[in-house]
């Protein structure tokens, strides 16, 4: 296999949103599709004198093969997003943006206002993007009040022409909704999970429903919370320390299944983050997720001395509910000779303390399938004091023993996002990325080709 790289360019820069979330922060529903050559994807834009938290407001762009640049055809009409708007596409030329502006004033936080928001879609004309889109709105199985925190996630079904929606409902669950290919919103409902599940990656398959998330709770542990407040001068922290799935194989038929736990870090205070999710054509579900064991070094010094921490990229099959295979693609381990035994130091409100590495660490990953049967891996690196050491694709579905390919970019992305299948985009040779990379404030894009030797 090798792997070409076609282009590189860059999408728009943006202003901080210091609203706590950023243009990849929705990262379980990519902001990212392709419809045959054209290539679509949403940046956010700080609107300059808004308030925190709905500061930002969606922009389209769009890019043709062949023609270099993308070109931004519409933007929202003000700020009223706290949040990225994913992308999907559906059979007929639709592109759906998925958007969840403000409108009713709550209360104000110590970080911003906090409003009612109303989640919904707009579909664009491919072939006219520039059009005005037309609005298209979910049927919940009840009366939510969903606010500018949404965690929501979208999945399409491009062949049937279906789409299902999710969206938090405070610590209760998330929401679904889902669209047949008539039009009808005739099926909703709450999954509950055992703790407050966020970020999700969503695929649909022939009405076959899969979600994978990450529990994202204020520390659990007192202990640990006590300590954290006192050496990082926050009052809260959020962490994911574990990995849930859940699957329906008819969404209008059969309720979702038991919430399956696939990863847990949660005994050693270590840091979850789910990076994608495939369905092969036989229903398998593959999974990505980076693991560290501990996630902030002063936590191991005081509370688990003598642990290496370490950072892995692990994978796992899951198949009617349950995992029937893992592996590890990539794992790095701290240099215990420059740092077992440190004394622990007190480090400045609002930041952590890492470690160094001896071996390259991964930071980010997705699948890509070229034809709809095999699976590969798209993923990046980092060396000691962060030195980049670059992107790399490798077969894992068949699993091949071949090396990983060293992806030639002049600027890599070491978080990203992939044109997927599960938001509608077809399978293809072409590697559609989406992200960030050493730059500050600027999203980038590179497009990789895949060839056989």
């Amino acid at each position: 296999m090798r792997v070409e790289t076609i282009a590189e360019e860059i999408v728009a820069s943006y202003e901080p949103f210091n609203n706590g979330a950023g243009p990849l922060w929705c990262y379980g529903s990519p902001t990212l599709t392709r419809d045959g050559e054209r290539v679509f994807c949403s940046v956010p834009q700080v609107v300059p004198g808004a308030k925190p938290l709905c500061n930002t407001r969606w922009q389209l762009f769009v890019r043709r093969d062949g023609e270099p640049g993308f070109r931004l055809v519409q933007a929202g009409p003000a700020a009223a997003e706290r949040e990225p708007c994913p992308l999907a596409r559906l059979g007929g030329g639709r592109i759906l943006l998925s958007i969840n502006p403000k409108v009713r004033y709550r209360e104000t936080w110590n970080t911003g206002e906090s409003w009612a928001c109303h989640p919904h879609l707009l579909q664009f004309d491919v072939g006219a993007p520039d059009r005005l889109p037309q609005i298209i709105e979910p049927v919940w199985d009840q009366d939510y009040e969903f606010t500018e925190h949404s965690y929501r996630g979208i999945a399409a079904d491009a062949i049937a022409g279906e789409v299902l929606l999710l969206n938090i409902v405070g610590h209760e669950g998330q929401a679904w909704s889902f669209l047949e290919q008539g039009g009808s919103w005739a099926y909703a409902g709450l999954i509950r999970f055992p703790l407050r599940a966020c970020y999700p990656h969503v695929a649909l398959v022939n009405r076959a429903a899969y979600i994978l998330a990450v529990s994202d709770v204020v520390e659990p542990n007192l202990e640990w919370r006590t300590f954290k407040r006192r050496v990082t001068g926050n009052e809260w922290d959020y962490d994911f320390r574990q990995l849930y799935f859940t699957w329906t194989p008819d969404i209008a038929t059969t309720p979702f299944s038991p919430i399956l736990t696939i990863a847990t870090v949660d005994e050693t205070c270590g840091h979850i983050r789910n990076l994608d999710l495939w369905i092969g054509p036989d229903g398998d579900a593959h999974v990505l997720w980076l693991e560290r064991n501990v996630w902030h070094a002063f936590m191991r010094d005081v509370f688990f001395p003598g642990l290496p921490i370490t950072v892995a990229l692990k994978y796992a099959r899951v198949r009617r509910g349950e995992v029937v295979e893992r592996c590890t693609l990539e794992r790095c381990e701290e240099d215990v000779n420059c740092r077992q035994g440190a004394a622990f130091e007190p480090i400045a409100p609002g930041q952590t303390a890492d470690v160094p590495m001896r071996d390259p660490r991964p930071t980010c990953a997705a699948f890509h399938t070229p034809d709809g049967v095999r699976a590969m891996v798209v993923y990046h690196l980092v060396g000691e004091r962060g030195i980049n050491i670059g992107c790399f694709v490798r077969q894992v579905v068949p699993s091949l023993p071949d090396k990983p390919v060293s992806v030639q970019l002049e600027h890599p992305l070491h978080t990203f996002f992939t044109a997927t299948v599960r938001n509608g985009t077809q399978p293809s040779p072409v590697i559609d990325l989406f992200g960030l990379g050493a730059e500050p404030n600027m999203v980038r894009y590179a497009q990789l080709r895949l060839a056989d030797d």
